[in-house]
């Protein structure tokens, strides 16, 4: 179903008293970010996600850090220029709310261990004395991987 479709089923049934009054707030909500994102130099307002005004507090939402510095830095201009439209602004927050979670590169996901052959047979040891637990199987598999990552020989001082 197309977005515009949508929207006009949405304005058909905005005679429902609660729903008009739901979409005139998202409308003011998306006239508030359009006005902010106005007042902000690319790329800063593409990253600025979200703006509220509730009780003369501005809350400004943005995907990093790095652009809520920016938006708390330009905050005093921000809101001297809003005043013309949207009155007395007492205060501005910046909230950081990432777009997708932080992961793993590839290459750290699955590191070999480096285990010199003394070590990984002292924990073959450790694991046939907790043979049977939980404990005894994740000493062995450990073992199992630096000899693994050894490929199995030993140096002359770890005999």
């Amino acid at each position: 179903m197309a977005l515009t479709t949508v929207n006009h089923r949405l304005h058909r049934l905005a005679d429902q008293e609660a729903l008009r009054a739901i979409l005139n707030a998202v409308e003011r909500q998306r006239l508030l970010l359009a006005a902010v994102q106005a007042r902000l130099a690319p790329p800063l307002d593409q990253h600025c996600r979200y703006a509220d005004l509730d009780n003369g507090r501005l809350t400004l939402v943005t995907d990093s850090p790095v652009w809520a510095a920016r938006l708390r830095f330009l905050a005093p201009e921000l809101l001297t220029g809003l005043h013309e439209t949207h009155g007395v602004i007492k205060e501005c927050r910046v909230r950081v709310q990432p777009t997708s979670l932080p992961t793993r590169a590839p290459t750290q996901a699955h590191r070999a261990i480096a285990m010199p052959p003394a070590a990984a047979r002292l924990l073959l040891a450790a694991a046939e004395a907790q043979a049977g637990t939980e404990l005894g199987l994740a000493l062995r598999r450990l073992a199992e991987a630096g000899i693994k990552a050894g490929g199995g020989r030993e140096g002359p001082d770890d005999r």
